[in-house]
Parts: C-alpha cells; structure tokens; sequence
C-alpha cells in the first residue's frame, strides 16, 4: 500500500495539533512527572578544524551538534494527517535542553547557530552519549594539523553551592601537527646555523672576521628564538622541546664567542707585552697539542719527544741553579782561534766578552818616536780600537737579533697556544652540538611523521 505525502493543509492541521491543541510549551520540560528523568542522546559530527592558536590556546572548528529526547506531546498518528512521518519546527516553538559549551571562546560564548529540529511522529532527555566515538562521517582534513583521536565520555559534577548533579559531555579532540612545513623552514634552518659555529672555529684568527662570524651566528639564533616565542603560549607549567633546543643552541653560541675572544686574545700576544707561563708552554703547547694530534713544524709534539724535552728542562733548571751558586765563568778564548767561524758566530760564542788583547806594556804614540817597533805599536793600538769598535756594534747587533728571534718564537708559541685552544673548541662544539641535535629530534614523538 502506497502514501503520498502531501503538505499544505495536512501540514498546518498538524502544526495546529501539535502547537495549540496540545499546548505545547517550550518552556516546559516534556515528562508525564517533574519526577522523571528526561534523557537525552548526544553527540558531534566534527567536520572541519578550522584554525588553532598556539599562543591562545583557542581551537576553531566546525560541527553538528547532534541532540535527540522524546517528548511525548509531540507525537501524532501519521494516517491522520496525510501520512507526515516527520516535521520541522524552529526551536524557538519547542522544548530543547539546556546545553551550553563549557570553555567557549566565542565573544557571545554561545557559538551555536539556532536550527529547526526534526520532529519524528512517535515524539524522543540523565545525558548520555551515542557512541564513545564522535563521528567523522563528513570530516574535512586540515592542512596543519592531524585529526588523532575523537573521543566522548559522559561524566557528571556536583557543585559546592547546588546539591544538583550537572552532567556533561566531554570531547577530546587529539590532534597532531603537520611537521613538513615548520621542519623546512625552522629547524633546518637553525640546525644549520647551529653547525656553522663549528666552521667558526676553523676560521683564522687573522682573517679579522672570526668574532663576528660567532656572534651572527648567535643573533640568528635569537632572532628564530624570537620567532617560535611569538606562536606558542606563554606557559610556565611545561616547557616544549623545540623551545629548549633553541635555548642549548643560544647557550652554546655564546659559550663560542667567549672561546672565540680567547683564542683571539692568545692569537695576539706577544714577548713585548706578555710572559708565557710554563704551564701554557707545557700543558697546552705540548700536552695538549699530542692529545689532539696536532703537527707543528720543527717540533716534535711525540710523546717520547715530550718527556724527553721535559727532562732536560728539569735539569737543565738544575744545572742553572748550581752555576748561579757557585759563580761559574766561562774561560777566555782568543778571537783568532775561530777564525774558521762566521764573524756573527764568534760575537755569539764569546757569551758578553770581548777578548781582544790590549798589552799593558804598549807605550801611547809620541811625537819623539821616530823607530820603526814605535810606529808599529802606534798603529797596532789605533787598530785594536777600531776593532773593539766594531765588535761592539757587531755584538749590538747580534743581541738585537738574537732578542728579535727570542720574541719571534714567544709569539710563536703564543699563535700556536690559540691555535691548540681553537682546536679543543672545534671538537668539543662538533660533539655537543651533534649530541644536543641528535637528542632533541629524536625525543620528539612525531618527529619524523612529516605527513
């Protein structure tokens, strides 16, 4: 047997019947007794996550608020009204229950749009749930964020100042960002960064531009630090992983441009204006220099070389000890006798002393001397002078250089104490920065999910 449906009159003889000779009030709560439970079945098709602020916590999104209840005056035989199975009536004219979202951000907090409900002909409010899922029959994917888990549960409260039991639906909305976008334009970008204050160390210290390469490098740091405080909410109860990352990152930049200022500050001293400790000359030129492996030209940096040269040194301090106690000098030598040496040779040897002989028996010239032994002691006395002269400024000579040469190889040692420290920067940077990347990517869950 087939019905057709026809609106029109039956339509408005059963809005009469349900609206006025019913009486229906909707302020009215819809149950034969104020004693009896009205329930109601809930739930929400999600359909789109709109948009969500980090910074204010606040999650747009778009749904259906899916509520149904029996109420037993809106309920009609079909057959006598042209065989209407259901009905729509604004709800404004009917009984709906009082449901309110908790934590609205909304700016009138109730972010919900009136609709006119479906009334069934057999008329269905304790608040329960459908399912223990929210429905996702019509969801939309959104670009930045992962929709995870949907999940309902039914749960009720009791206040201090109303004996009333409040039920309430919770939804939880679980959602996972996207980390294709933020990998590729942030942490790249910063772990990148983070690996050029390595090549800092690398650099010169005479090319002029090491500082300044370090603390580049720092205020990029900052500047992406800048850029992730701006979009994640300002929490002090916990303390996300890309926030710390970026904080080990500036605490390490600025640990390399202290190290940098060091090394440049013992790149350019010098014998003028500083004394080398010994433990600089020991501990960092030699010791530490074999533990890094490092290669100095004409010097030996072996471990056998080291204690060898070590053991001298103490001995030599020895020695010096015991020729200052005792007043030693060393024996005069004629000048002559190293004629088969270099002139600059024989000022060096003669360790200060100038051994030209000058005989207490030679008489000063005369006018009255007119032999031929006289004339030649005369000359002989005229140059034995000329040469002391000569020694003297050939042994100026000879001390200034010796004392050019002396400061040359302090200031040597000084470069190469800057060049060991540079080192000792360079590796210890490449460890921490790798051990501190390599822990905070991985110790990210969802990492490497970039879909």
């Amino acid at each position: 047997m087939a019905f057709t449906v026809v609106g029109g009159e039956h339509q408005r003889k059963l809005l009469r019947y349900l609206l006025e000779e019913n009486q229906h009030s909707p302020l009215e709560r819809p149950v034969y007794n104020d004693s009896h439970t009205l329930t109601v079945t809930m739930n929400l098709a999600l359909q789109q996550i709109i948009d969500f602020d980090e910074k204010n916590e606040i999650l747009v999104c778009s749904g259906w608020l899916v509520l149904t209840w029996y109420d037993y005056s809106l309920q009609w035989n079909p057959e006598d009204f042209g065989n209407i199975q259901t009905i729509r009536l604004p709800s404004t004219r009917v009984w709906t229950p009082d449901i309110i979202l908790y934590n609205s951000a909304d700016d009138n907090f109730e972010g919900t749009i009136k609709t006119n409900l479906v009334v069934q002909s057999n008329g269905n409010v304790n608040l329960t749930t459908e399912h223990n899922e929210g429905q996702l029959d019509a969801y939309v994917k959104n670009g930045e964020w992962d929709l995870q888990k949907f999940l309902v549960i039914r749960e009720a409260i009791v206040y201090e100042c109303c004996p009333t039991v409040y039920p309430f639906v919770l939804f939880t909305i679980q959602i996972r960002r996207r980390t294709l976008y933020y990998v590729i334009n942030i942490v790249v970008p910063c772990v990148l960064i983070s690996f050029m204050t390595v090549l800092g160390f690398l650099l010169p210290p005479d090319s002029g531009e090491k500082l300044t390469l370090q603390i580049t490098i720092l205020l990029s740091i900052v500047m992406f630090s800048l850029l992730i405080s701006g979009i994640i909410p300002a929490s002090s109860t916990a303390l996300p992983i890309i926030v710390t990352y970026f904080t080990t990152l500036m605490c390490m930049c600025t640990m390399s441009v202290v190290a940098t200022v060091i090394v440049l500050a013992l790149h350019h001293k010098n014998a003028k204006n500083h004394t080398m400790p010994i433990w600089i000359h020991v501990y960092i030129n030699q010791y530490l220099a074999w533990f890094l492996r490092m290669k100095r030209p004409g010097h030996d940096l072996s471990w056998r070389a080291i204690r060898h040269r070590r053991f001298h040194h103490n001995a030599r301090l020895n020695n010096t000890n015991n020729s200052i106690t005792h007043n030693h000098k060393l024996p005069s030598t004629p000048l002559l006798e190293n004629s088969s040496k270099s002139l600059l040779a024989n000022i060096i040897n003669t360790d200060d002393q100038l051994y030209i002989s000058m005989p207490n028996h030679i008489r000063p010239c005369s006018s009255t001397a007119d032999t031929k032994d006289s004339l030649q002691s005369c000359d002989m006395n005229c140059f034995r002078s000329n040469i002391d002269s000569i020694m003297s400024e050939l042994k100026f000579m000879a001390d200034y250089i010796r004392r050019e040469e002396e400061e040359d190889d302090i200031s040597q040692d000084w470069k190469f104490s800057a060049m060991v420290i540079d080192r000792l920067c360079l590796i210890s940077f490449t460890i921490m920065t790798t051990i501190f990347t390599y822990l905070t990517l991985f110790s990210a869950p969802n990492f490497f999910q970039l879909q």
